[in-house]
């Protein structure tokens, strides 16, 4: 029996490590197909730039000035979308490394909501039960990079047509802080859900669909949790907890 229960230990043991690499292999297949995907958009439009200004070039017209402005501003455009996307690529890989220090968690919160003060796309606002500095230990500039993810992600879901609306709130409960970013954007519909958090996911129709999956490994490495309310056609609601600790 023990022998038998040694094996039977052993072959799970395999199993479970041989499904992990099966599971790895998978997800570095589907980021490499996002890759190919998102470098592939900009190079359309860039190549048919470089062939506009090629005729424009034989043709030797009045307009020259024109064309060759519009197509380098374009092409300017699709290299700082590349660019984009290479960085938010690079930083989604320098995730595992965590430089943790002590910090004033109501200080960042406020500091991140003062960047979109003037955010033409929605009215950003910070409210908080908790008045004086709060302490926390974490990587600052990994949190400072979380909520401006989600409060990006919160304006980026109101329809251009409606006043939007963000709120970033702050409270405490049981050993923990509980933020909240909240929008009156179009809501997740319900078959996307599961996959929210996913690295190559997006609802929107352009972006690398990494926000989120940063923001869920940001929040893991910090020893929280991250899940979402929403309601299709009213917004969402993300919600971060994170432990109130001096140190790790």
């Amino acid at each position: 029996l023990v022998a038998a229960y040694n094996s039977k230990v052993q072959e799970l043991q395999e199993n479970a490590e041989l499904l992990a690499k099966s599971e790895r292999e998978s997800a570095w297949r589907e980021m490499a197909k996002q890759v190919a995907h998102e470098i592939k958009n900009p190079l359309t439009p860039m190549k048919l730039s470089i062939q506009y200004l090629q005729k424009s070039l034989e043709d030797k017209g009045p307009d020259w000035d024109v064309r060759f402005k519009r197509s380098t501003d374009m092409l300017i455009e699709q290299i700082d979308t590349l660019s984009g996307i290479a960085t938010a690529f690079s930083d989604f890989a320098k995730m595992p490394t965590l430089n943790a220090e002590r910090f004033d968690l109501l200080l960042v919160l406020n500091q991140v909501v003062d960047l979109f003060e003037n955010d033409p796309l929605a009215d950003v606002s910070f409210g908080s039960e908790l008045k004086q500095a709060q302490s926390i230990w974490a990587d600052k500039d990994q949190i400072t990079r979380l909520f401006m993810n989600l409060i990006k992600n919160a304006v980026q879901s109101i329809p251009e047509n409606q006043e939007g609306r963000v709120k970033v709130l702050l409270s405490f409960k049981g050993y923990q802080y509980i933020i909240e970013v909240k929008d009156n954007g179009v809501g997740i519909p319900i078959e996307m859900r599961e996959k929210i958090f996913e690295p190559n996911f997006t609802t929107k129709s352009t972006g690398t669909g990494l926000g989120l999956a940063m923001c869920k490994n940001i929040v893991e490495l910090s020893g929280g949790e991250i899940w979402f309310r929403t309601e299709v056609g009213k917004g969402s609601s993300f919600l971060v907890s994170l432990p109130a600790k001096s140190e790790s």
